[in-house]
C-alpha cells in the first residue's frame, strides 16, 4: 500500500495518509479521514472547556452551581451530586432511530436535551472552582491533571503541592509561575527543568540548586547567568538583585529570555524515545505527530496522552491503558473507542459522550453499566449489530453537510454545529488562538465576552511589597494590566486568595499583576505549538534532520540530539 496525498476539506491544505495509516484504519474498519490531522486536532480541541466558568441553577435541585456551559447555549446541566444520583435515568430520553433524518442532527438532539455534567471533578475536597482534574484538595482554578494539594492557578500537572500559576509538571512543591518541572521545589520562573531546588530563571537545567537565570546546567549550585559564585558571592548577589521587588524582577525576566537564546536548545522535549516524533515524549516507541506523551506506543496525531495508550490514533486527553481508539477525546481504561467524548473504562463505543464501564454502545449519552445501546435505547445483541451496520450505511448515503460545505460520513467526529462549546471557551483558543472575524469566518461558535463590572479599588503597580503584604490586600479589587486590551480572555481585575498569598511569601516573589486568565495564557505562548517542521541542525559542520516544533523563523539556536548531548552534559 503505498502513500496518499489528500486535500483537508476543512483548511483545503494537503496532507498525507502512510501506508501504515491505511493499515490501522483497515484494522478498526473505519475509513480513512478527509480532515488533515491539525484540523481534526482542532476539531478535538474544541470538544474541552476547562476555564471558562459560569454560574447557573442546578436544573434538578436548583441549587446555585459553577458550571462550564454557558447559560445562554440552553443547556440541560445537573450539579455533580444531581447528575452521580437516581433521580433521573438516562435510559428515559432514549429513543428509536430515525432513517428520515440525519445521524448527526438525531445525535445533536440526545445531546442537547440529555443532563450534563456541570463540571469534570471527582476527589475534589474544597475545590469548587476547578474542572476536568481529579484528586483536588485545597485548590482554586486548577484544570486538567490530577493529584492537586493547596494549589492554585495550574494546568495539565500532577501531584503538584502549594503551588502558584505552574503548567504540564509533575511532583513539584512551593513552585511559581513555570512551565515543565519535574520533581522541583521553590522553583520560581521554571521551565523545561528537572530536580532543582530554590533557583530562579532555569531553562533546561538538571539537578541544580542555587541557581539564578541559568540555561542547560547540569549539578550546579551557587550560579547566576551560568557563571560559578561562591555561596558567600552568590547571597550576596541575590541580595543586590532585590528579587521581590517587582520593577527588578521584570528586568531579570527580561535579561534572562535575551541571555538563554545564547545556548542552544535540543530539537525537541524528548527522553527515551525509539521511532517517534512529536515533542514532550517520554517512553514512547513508535508514535508519530505527538504531544505531550508519555509511555505510549504506536500512536499518532496525539495530543496530551500521560499514561500508557497504545495502538491508537487521534486522541486528546487519553491513557492508562486504552488501545485501538481513534478521535476520542478524554477517556482511560478503554479498548476500541471511536468518535467519543469522555469515555472510561469501556469497549466498542462509538459516537458517544459521558459513558463509563459499558460496552457496545452507539451514540448515546450518560449511560453507566450498559450495553448494546443506541441512542439511549437498549437493543438484544443481534439487532443491535445490525442495526449499527445500517445506520452506518445510512451515515454515508445521508451525510451530515454544514454550512461551510462540510461533508460528514461515518468515520468523522462530532461536526462543530453540535459541540456545546464556543472556540474561545475551549482549549482550542490556547493552542490555535483566532480572532473573533477568524473564527466566525471558519464556521466556529464564537461566544461574546460576558461585560465586566469589576471596579477596581487599586491597581497592580499600587500593591504593597510582598514583604509588606498583609491580609488587607484580601479586599483588593486589583485592575489587571492588561485591561482587557489583550487576546487573553482577560478578566480585566482580579483578587488575591488568602492561599496565594501566603505562597508569595512564602517564595517573596511579587504579587501579581495580571488576571490569573492572562497570566496561563503567557505561559502557554512558551510553549512550542502542537505541529511540526522539517528543519537541519544549526551546529557548524552538522547535517543532521529532524522533526521539530520550532519554527524556521524562530530566533532560538535548534540542535540535533547528539549536538545537544556534547554541548550540555
Amino acid at each position: 500500500m503505498k502513500s496518499e496525498t489528500k486535500n483537508c476539506q476543512n483548511c483545503k491544505k494537503d496532507f498525507t495518509i502512510e501506508p501504515d495509516d491505511f493499515g490501522f484504519y483497515e484494522k478498526i474498519k473505519v475509513p480513512p479521514p478527509t480532515f488533515c490531522p491539525e484540523c481534526r486536532m482542532i476539531r478535538r480541541m474544541n470538544y474541552r472547556n476547562e476555564r471558562s466558568l459560569y454560574k447557573q441553577d442546578c436544573d434538578l435541585c436548583k441549587k446555585s452551581i459553577i458550571s462550564m456551559y454557558a447559560p445562554e447555549y440552553k443547556y440541560t446541566v445537573y450539579c455533580n451530586d444531581c447528575y452521580a444520583s437516581d433521580k433521573w435515568d438516562p435510559i428515559s430520553y432514549g429513543k428509536n432511530y430515525d432513517f428520515s433524518k440525519n445521524f448527526f442532527e438525531q445525535l445533536g438532539e440526545l445531546f442537547k436535551k440529555i443532563p450534563r455534567r456541570s463540571l469534570y471533578q471527582d476527589f475534589a475536597v474544597n475545590s469548587e472552582y476547578t474542572n476536568q482534574a481529579v484528586y483536588m484538595k485545597n485548590c482554586y482554578l486548577c484544570f486538567g491533571g490530577h493529584h492537586y494539594e493547596d494549589s492554585s492557578y495550574c494546568a495539565q500537572n500532577f501531584f503538584l503541592k502549594n503551588c502558584l500559576d505552574v503548567d504540564f509538571s509533575h511532583k513539584s512543591e512551593l513552585c511559581f509561575e513555570s512551565v515543565h518541572l519535574i520533581n522541583c521545589f521553590k522553583v520560581r520562573f521554571g521551565y523545561y527543568s528537572e530536580n532543582c531546588i530554590d533557583s530562579w530563571f532555569v531553562y533546561g537545567c538538571r539537578n541544580c540548586s542555587s541557581c539564578i537565570g541559568c540555561t542547560n546546567l547540569m549539578n550546579k549550585t551557587y550560579c547566576i547567568f551560568n557563571e560559578q559564585y561562591s555561596k558567600e558571592e552568590y547571597e550576596k548577589k541575590v541580595k543586590e538583585m532585590n528579587l521581590s521587588d517587582r520593577e527588578s524582577l521584570e528586568k531579570l525576566r527580561k535579561e534572562f529570555w535575551k541571555n538563554s537564546l545564547n545556548f542552544p536548545r535540543k530539537y525537541a522535549n524528548i527522553k527515551n524515545i525509539v521511532n517517534s516524533t512529536g515533542d514532550d515524549l517520554e517512553q514512547v516507541r513508535n508514535c508519530k505527530y505527538a504531544f505531550s506523551v508519555s509511555e505510549g506506543e504506536n500512536i499518532r496525531y496525539t495530543f496530551f496522552s500521560p499514561t500508557g495508550a497504545k495502538d491508537c490514533y487521534d486522541i486528546d486527553h487519553v491513557g492508562m491503558s486504552t488501545s485501538e481508539s481513534c478521535e476520542l477525546h478524554s477517556g482511560f481504561g478503554n479498548n476500541r473507542i471511536f468518535f467519543s467524548n469522555r469515555v472510561y473504562d469501556s469497549h466498542d463505543v462509538s459516537y458517544s459522550d459521558d459513558v463509563y464501564n459499558s460496552e457496545n454502545i452507539f451514540a448515546c449519552a450518560g449511560l453507566r453499566k450498559k450495553s448494546y445501546f443506541i441512542l439511549n435505547k437498549e437493543y438484544s445483541k443481534q439487532e443491535y449489530d445490525v442495526l449499527v451496520e445500517k445506520i452506518k450505511c445510512h451515515m454515508d448515503e445521508m451525510p451530515y453537510k454544514n454550512k461551510k460545505g462540510r461533508i460528514f460520513k461515518y468515520g468523522e467526529f462530532f461536526p462543530i454545529e453540535i459541540t456545546p462549546f464556543a472556540y474561545n471557551d475551549s482549549v482550542v483558543y490556547e493552542y490555535f488562538p483566532l480572532t473573533k472575524e477568524e473564527i466566525l469566518e471558519k464556521g466556529y461558535k464564537y461566544k461574546e465576552p460576558e461585560t465586566k463590572n469589576y471596579k477596581p479599588t487599586i491597581l497592580a503597580h499600587q500593591l504593597p511589597p510582598i514583604l509588606n503584604a498583609d491580609e488587607k490586600v484580601l479586599q483588593e479589587v486589583i485592575q489587571c494590566e492588561h485591561m482587557g486590551h489583550c487576546n487573553h480572555k482577560c478578566t480585566t481585575a482580579f483578587r488575591i486568595i488568602q492561599n496565594e498569598l501566603n505562597t508569595c511569601k512564602i517564595l517573596e516573589v511579587p504579587l501579581p499583576k495580571l488576571c490569573p486568565n492572562c497570566r496561563h495564557m503567557e505561559r502557554i505562548e512558551i510553549l512550542n505549538p502542537p505541529r511540526l517542521y522539517h528543519r537541519k541542525c544549526m551546529n557548524k559542520g552538522c547535517e543532521n534532520e529532524f522533526e521539530t516544533s520550532y519554527a524556521e523563523n524562530r530566533l532560538e539556536i535548534i540542535y540535533c540530539d547528539s549536538c545537544y548531548k556534547q554541548e550540555v552534559y
